[in-house]
C-alpha cells in the first residue's frame, strides 16, 4: 500500500519535472531561432538602411516573430539602429501567463563585410 502510494507522488513529481524540462527545451530552440534571424536581419538592415518590408517578412517567415526598432527607423550611414526580434511563447508549466522572448540587437548602417 506504501510503495502504490509512493509510485503515484513520484509519478506525479516526474510528470510535473518533465514538463518543466519540455519548457526549458522549447525556449532554448526559440531563442537560436530569434538569434539566427537577428544576425541575417542585421546584416540586411546594414546593406538596406533601415528595417523594410523585406526583412519585416524575412524575420516573420524564419522565426515566426515580429522586428521592432528601438528609436528610428531609418539613420544616416554610418549611424547605428538597434532591434529587438520578438515572440511569445505559451508555457506549459513555468508561468501562467504567455512569455515573452526577445533578442536586442544593433547594427551599423554601411558597414559591409
Amino acid at each position: 500500500m506504501g510503495s502504490s502510494l509512493g509510485f503515484l507522488l513520484s509519478l506525479f513529481f516526474s510528470i510535473q519535472v518533465m514538463a518543466y524540462v519540455g519548457d526549458l527545451t522549447t525556449i532554448q530552440q526559440i531563442y537560436s531561432v530569434l538569434d539566427t534571424a537577428a544576425v541575417t536581419a542585421g546584416h540586411l538592415i546594414s546593406l538596406e538602411g533601415g528595417i523594410s518590408k523585406q526583412t519585416r517578412n524575412y524575420v516573420r517567415e524564419c522565426a515566426k516573430a515580429d522586428i521592432l526598432p528601438i528609436g528610428k527607423d531609418y539613420v544616416e550611414v554610418g549611424g547605428i539602429i538597434e532591434f529587438v526580434v520578438v515572440r511569445k511563447y505559451e508555457p506549459i508549466i513555468i508561468s501562467r501567463d504567455t512569455m515573452v522572448l526577445e533578442v536586442s540587437r544593433s547594427v551599423m548602417i554601411g558597414y559591409i563585410d
